[in-house]
């Protein structure tokens, strides 16, 4: 009987979802995606809202100054996708709040939105 427990055990784990084993939780942001990124060339050399500034554990866009509590990458077939959960403050004196965007590096480009049905494409601005 303990046997046919623990095969039952061992085939229970092999039958796990694979796709969750796929998926890579991290606390900063990876390499490639550092510095600032915006919709077009022109809205780089201004300091425009819609604008990303990303550093390895915070970034600056149209929600704040966000700090990251955790980067969900998984793969895909145009590109890493990351799910960023990040602690958003418009202000200095506003409470902080919670923000959810996805961002998918292809090559140059970033795209970034809070659903894959609204992903916009930025490009990475020269380094100042």
């Amino acid at each position: 009987m303990m046997r046919i427990a623990g095969l039952l055990s061992a085939v229970s784990v092999l039958a796990a979802d694979p796709a969750a084993a796929d998926e890579v939780r991290r606390a900063t942001f990876v390499g490639p995606m550092l510095g600032t990124w915006a919709q077009s060339g022109d809205l780089c050399a201004k300091d425009d809202k819609s604008n990303f500034a990303i550093s390895a554990s915070s970034y600056n866009g149209p929600d704040g100054s966000c700090n990251v509590e955790a980067v969900y990458e998984t793969p895909s077939p145009k590109g890493a996708n990351y799910a960023v959960r990040g602690r958003c403050t418009a202000t200095p004196k506003d409470q902080p709040h919670v923000v959810n965007v996805i961002m998918r590096l292809e090559g140059d480009q970033l795209s970034i939105g809070t659903s894959f049905e609204d992903l916009k494409p930025y490009q990475r601005c020269p380094a100042k």
